[in-house]
């Protein structure tokens, strides 16, 4: 009785506490800010929401508020109403209690209308199974007449489209007045945009891009010489990243006494370079369709690109790219259909190929109405006019809703299953529809436990278009992927021209990719690393070792910190003439640690003419934000910003500013209410390695961008759940992917 008798009185006690918290809000608290904490209009209309713990709450209560007299809610008081104010609506837990997320249907992005329709022809033309060799494959010829080849006298894999003669080319019993070379292969574009081709030469050369018998006319036609004299010929075209394009070169030199040619790309935010070896396969693609109608911009009020809007605009590129994919079909109807326009039973095949249009459109097998709608009704009606029949079921089939939005795929009673299932997968890693392989999967049932899913995401994983949205998802989240002027004042920062700026981004893609795809694929080694790709022109740019050739890891330096100090990152967040803390430190702070930053209760123009000349960077931001009002934020953004001011705008390492020695230490608070000492770099780069804080921002930036849909969409503890198996699993990004994945799938 005793013991149950304590139990009742503490109780009794936690519930008078909860109830003297509630009461001192309401009385002290709640005119400003609301009853749930809402915002009152012309008192406080913002919403207290955030992520402090209690006993940070406490101390800044018992410290400022309320602002009218702060000494009214105090020690216990402050304790007893932070507690009501976490557990009632502050905290993300109370929030979705209070305000149940749910997740919305949303139609396809821009990005992923254009690869389902891609994806969606290119499965009746089958794989492009590329193998790992790297290259082109390149065949020397000796030449009879211009257009007559005599005589084969090598074959090989070229790393690259280049040859003068003057060289050492090494082939044998090469004519040097009556030659041709062709190199053929597939180009792997690394993302999607618009890339720029050039071919300089004084001789004869034609390009073909995305086509398997060279039957379309050349993208670049330069085969009549101009009497010997170089000349540049460029083109550009609309690639998506992670579908390999078919690629073939026609070089010829007859009766000319200089023969050369080059051959390079400008890929989207890069310069003209040759084309790297690793993007190059000697093996040819099949045939592409690529849409290229553009699109309206997708909703990104959220934080991250999602199908949420219907615009006239988007209903009018929905319409267009839809006949553009459908007259790219009809174009090669033959094939695709496998029929031929004598045989006997054409109709048949021709409905037949419209109807495993649309079933690999919608993702499942096709509803007796779904075929009848789509598919017969329209044969029906067209009688003998086959070719306005297969346009109009194309054209319906890419503008079904079925098609449109994915979540609209569940089966006859309204519930998700196997197909479904297959549906999530592949959007989710692949912004596409899923492949035959996945789609039979689900036919036979091979989609029912966790280990059959598992199966299947491995081999997605390995797939281009995983890489290719993983790598978006890397400049998105570092706040990169709109940055294209990184330029500086060229006196104060003599050769940072657009070609280092273009090998920055490169040697940043590469080190990201070599932490995603190692074998421990850890998250922790994107601080950690001391590793820095460069080549060339960076190392001389760096004052780092030249590597032999192309791009290789140097020592990064004993200072750095993996993409906390990438010179890329480092510059795309400075000034022109000078580091910029606030800018690097907002981006960190939000972005890759974690923390809640409020907008700023007055936008302050940084100008540097306002301050004397002889003042460092960390003195002028430090007087500009010494003000309470901005020190909330800035305590936080100012030691992250200062503990990167050893690196200059360029991101080479220093010790001075203006003569002065740099002070980069700083106290740092954590959400906890803790305080770090950042004395550098590597002190900010442990933090977002070892911080949970840093592990579920990460965390919530990729489910966004994978599944683009609140994670409190799934439930308040999928986040929970997802960064334990993270922290469970070594901080394994992969297979962080593939949880997330899974979570979607089944959910």
């Amino acid at each position: 009785m005793r013991l149950s008798g304590f139990i009742l009185l503490f109780t009794l006690a936690l519930q008078a506490g909860a109830k003297d918290g509630a009461a001192i809000y309401k009385e002290h608290c709640a005119s400003c800010h609301g009853d749930k904490g809402q915002g009152v209009a012309d008192e406080y209309d913002e919403a207290l929401v955030g992520k402090k713990s209690i006993a940070s709450l406490t101390k800044y209560i018992h410290k400022s508020m309320p602002e009218d007299d702060e000494d009214a809610v105090i020690n216990d008081d402050a304790r007893a109403v932070s507690e009501y104010m976490f557990h009632a609506f502050y905290s993300p837990e109370a929030q979705a209690k209070l305000k149940p997320v749910r997740k919305d249907l949303l139609r396809r992005t821009q990005h992923q209308h254009r690869r389902a329709l891609s994806d969606l022809v290119a499965s009746f033309r089958g794989n492009s199974n590329l193998g790992d060799k790297h290259g082109l494959f390149a065949r020397y010829f000796n030449k009879e007449k211009m257009n007559n080849q005599k005589g084969k006298l090598a074959e090989r894999t070229d790393t690259w489209i280049g040859f003068d003669l003057k060289s050492d080319h090494k082939i044998k019993n090469l004519n040097p007045k009556a030659f041709s070379i062709n190199w053929s292969g597939s180009i792997m574009p690394p993302e999607t945009g618009t890339y720029g081709f050039r071919i300089s030469t004084p001789n004869g050369a034609r390009l073909w891009l995305n086509d398997i018998d060279n039957s379309t006319d050349p993208l670049i036609d330069a085969w009549v010489s101009s009497n010997n004299k170089m000349r540049q010929v460029e083109k550009s075209t609309f690639l998506l990243g992670g579908h390999s394009i078919s690629l073939y070169l026609d070089y010829v030199s007859y009766k000319e006494d200089v023969s050369s040619i080059q051959f390079e790309w400008k890929p989207p935010h890069g310069t003209w370079q040759p084309i790297p070896q690793r993007y190059l396969f000697p093996k040819r693609s099949q045939i592409l369709a690529i849409p290229t109608t553009p699109f309206p911009a997708d909703d990104a009020s959220m934080g991250y690109e999602r199908g949420s809007s219907i615009s006239k605009a988007w209903r009018e590129a929905v319409t267009n790219s839809a006949i553009e994919i459908t007259n790219h079909v009809f174009e090669d109807i033959d094939r695709l259909s496998r029929s031929k326009s004598s045989d006997k039973d054409r109709a048949q095949k021709l409905r037949d190929f419209c109807a495993t249009m649309a079933e690999r459109a919608f993702a499942r097998p096709l509803s007796a109405e779904q075929r009848k709608i789509h598919v017969d009704g329209i044969f029906d009606q067209s009688k003998d006019d086959l070719d306005s029949a297969v346009k109009r079921s194309l054209l319906l089939t890419f503008t079904s809703p079925y098609f449109l939005y994915p979540d609209l795929n569940v089966n006859a009673e309204g519930k998700p299953d196997q197909f479904t299932l297959a549906t999530k997968i592949a959007l989710s890693l692949w912004d596409s529809i899923p492949d035959r392989t996945l789609l039979d999967a689900a036919h036979k049932g091979h989609l029912a436990n966790e280990n059959q899913i598992n199966q299947r995401i491995d081999r997605m994983l390995e797939d281009p278009r995983s890489k290719e949205k993983l790598h978006r998802f890397f400049f998105t989240w570092l706040n990169l992927a709109e940055k294209d002027d990184l330029s500086k004042d060229l006196e104060t920062f003599p050769g940072f021209d657009e070609n280092v700026i273009a090998d920055l981004r490169t040697s940043l893609t590469l080190f990201i990719e070599q932490v995603i795809w190692s074998e421990k694929s850890d998250y922790r080694q994107l601080f950690l690393s001391g590793n820095l790709p460069i080549n060339n022109r960076l190392a001389e740019f760096y004052g780092k070792e030249a590597p032999k050739s192309g791009f290789a890891n140097v020592p990064a330096g004993k200072h750095s910190a993996g993409l906390f100090t990438h010179p890329y990152v480092l510059s795309a967040f400075s000034y022109h003439k000078q580091t910029s803390p606030i800018h690097r430190g907002v981006y960190l702070s939000r972005n890759v640690l974690g923390r809640f930053l409020k907008p700023p209760p007055n936008a302050i123009e940084f100008k540097d003419a306002d301050f004397k000349p002889d003042l460092t960077m960390r003195e002028k931001v430090t007087e500009i934000t010494k003000d309470n009002s901005c020190m909330s934020c800035h305590s936080i953004i100012n030691p992250i910003g200062f503990g990167l001011e050893n690196y200059d705008a360029v991101g080479r390492f220093r010790t001075h500013e203006k003569k002065k020695p740099i002070n980069s230490a700083s106290d740092y608070p954590t959400e906890d209410d803790k305080t770090v000492r950042i004395t550098g770099a590597r002190d900010l780069a442990k933090l977002a390695a070892e911080s949970p804080g840093a592990h579920r921002a990460f965390i919530k930036h990729l489910f966004h961008h994978l599944v683009q849909q609140p994670t409190n969409s799934f439930g308040f503890t999928t986040m929970d759940a997802l960064h334990e198996e993270f922290t469970k699993n070594n901080f394994n990004i992969r297979h962080l992917v593939k949880t997330i994945a899974k979570t979607n799938a089944t959910h």
